[in-house]
């Protein structure tokens, strides 16, 4: 498993239609990003995804990657966030 440094959180949000899912793993591969874990859920025509990513052996950094997705995201009009998964623990802690 990678280390907690080189894991992404990416989550993808938006009106649902065929090929999201595709844009954005499309571009993952296209930067040899390793999904390590993802789940999406519909729920009356609202798409949500939620994406764990090893970026260990990418070919592109974290910006470039960040840019790269929300560059997709705008493409599907849909809003991607991406961030490494130690901030959004951070963020999220109860």
């Amino acid at each position: 498993m990678a280390e907690d440094e080189e894991v992404l959180v990416i989550t993808v949000e938006g009106s649902d239609h065929p090929g999201i899912v595709a844009a954005i793993t499309s571009k993952l591969a296209e930067f040899d990003v390793n999904i390590l874990d993802i789940s999406q859920t519909v729920d009356r025509e609202l798409f949500t995804m939620l994406l764990f990513a090893d970026i260990s052996e990418s070919n592109k950094d974290f910006e470039e990657i960040k840019e790269g997705l929300q560059e997709v995201g705008e493409d599907q009009g849909v809003r991607v966030t991406v961030q490494y998964e130690k901030i959004f623990r951070q963020m999220h802690r109860v």
